[in-house]
């Protein structure tokens, strides 16, 4: 939404194709949107089912052809120049059959898109993972638009544009400061009440989301359980002095924003999950604790070095929204639907890696 306001702006015309909670959100917005079944992962114990999770899924993906056939007609009848996909696996379907471009634009393809060294034992992991991705995202997209809060070198420069992370308005407006709590969020508590425990046994007060209240008997004083609510959660996250959470692309992407040093519980089974904890390591960002349950003393020494994390954090915040509309602009251009006079006002990329699309073919 972050980047789709902005196009508006520009005088673009959208239509939005989404499920679950972001149907939601846009048509409580009144934007157009056509509703296609978003595929949903099982997990358990801060794991992924795949047996489970292809049981769940299996009602839509039999519907495959009916759910194309109506994407097909919604993208016809509203005259699309330019479907970007934000790793969804319909809507690139349906923009073959019309012959449409495809931009996709996400986060999940640094995984097959970059160039990175691995430690053998996530050797499996990462290849199954490359071959989910390939399987979801388009197959001939005309250009790949990657946001990440780390920068390996791409494998395919020519068709590849790597930008720092979308973060939303509500994120910038906020003044981070550097509170007493410690942010506590896991993406599915199932099988995380453990978490509870440990916590309660460290010397921090921790605010956290996404768990059910324990008794209130006292024994976890230090504690604070809310109820989600997006305002108070940002408000949290802006006041926290650390955030101890899942390994998510947007929390990382929006703590590191605000200067917030992260020990990061990757869900397992999830490679991209996996490979966020790793650099977030590399870069001194923070701490990870990898393919084993969290620890009270992974949460003492990661609370030790909260200075060290914040010294590495300085001056680190960046923001990729204008290069990703810089780089969908000259995309428009270059397909032969928008005019090179529309680029007059369009930032240059400010990037760690050059944009391809930013010189003539």
């Amino acid at each position: 939404m972050a980047v789709s306001d902005d196009l508006r702006r520009r005088g673009h015309e959208l239509l939005f194709c989404c499920g679950g909670t972001a149907y939601d959100i846009l048509e409580h917005r009144g934007e157009a949107t056509v509703h296609v079944p978003a595929l949903r992962q099982v997990m358990e114990c801060n794991e992924v089912k795949h047996a489970r999770t292809i049981q769940k899924n299996w009602r839509t993906l039999v519907r495959y052809p009916e759910i194309i056939d109506r994407l097909t007609g919604a993208f016809r009848d509203f005259g699309a120049d330019l479907i970007i996909t934000d790793f969804e696996a319909f809507a690139p379907r349906a923009a073959r059959r019309l012959d449409l471009p495809v931009l996709s634009f996400n986060h999940q393809q640094v995984v097959t898109e970059t160039e990175y060294q691995l430690p053998s034992r996530y050797w499996m992991t990462a290849a199954i993972t490359r071959a989910t991705i390939q399987l979801i995202a388009p197959r001939d997209p005309v250009h790949v638009l990657l946001s990440s809060f780390f920068f390996p070198p791409l494998k395919h420069p020519e068709r590849t544009t790597l930008v720092p992370p979308i973060i939303r308005p509500a994120v910038q407006a906020l003044t981070p400061e550097r509170g007493d709590h410690v942010l506590v969020y896991y993406n599915q508590s199932d099988g995380a009440e453990y978490v509870i425990d440990i916590l309660r046994n460290v010397d921090a007060e921790c605010i956290l989301y996404n768990f059910d209240d324990p008794p209130q008997d006292g024994t976890y004083a230090n504690l604070r359980f809310k109820e989600p609510c997006l305002e108070g959660f940002l408000d949290d996250l802006a006041t926290s002095r650390a955030v101890i959470c899942t390994a998510g692309f947007t929390l990382i992407s929006e703590a590191l924003y605000l200067g917030k040093p992260l020990l990061v519980v990757p869900n397992r089974g999830i490679f991209e999950q996996t490979l966020n904890a790793l650099f977030l390591e590399r870069e001194g960002f923070g701490a990870a604790v990898i393919d084993r349950p969290l620890t009270e003393d992974d949460v003492t020494s990661f609370l030790d070095h909260l200075d060290a994390y914040a010294r590495r954090l300085r001056g680190h915040a960046t923001v990729g929204n204008a290069d990703a509309l810089a780089c969908i602009e000259r995309l428009l251009v270059d397909i032969g639907v928008a005019s090179p006079s529309t680029l007059a006002s369009t930032p240059a990329p400010s990037s760690p890696l050059a944009d391809p699309l930013a010189s003539p073919k």
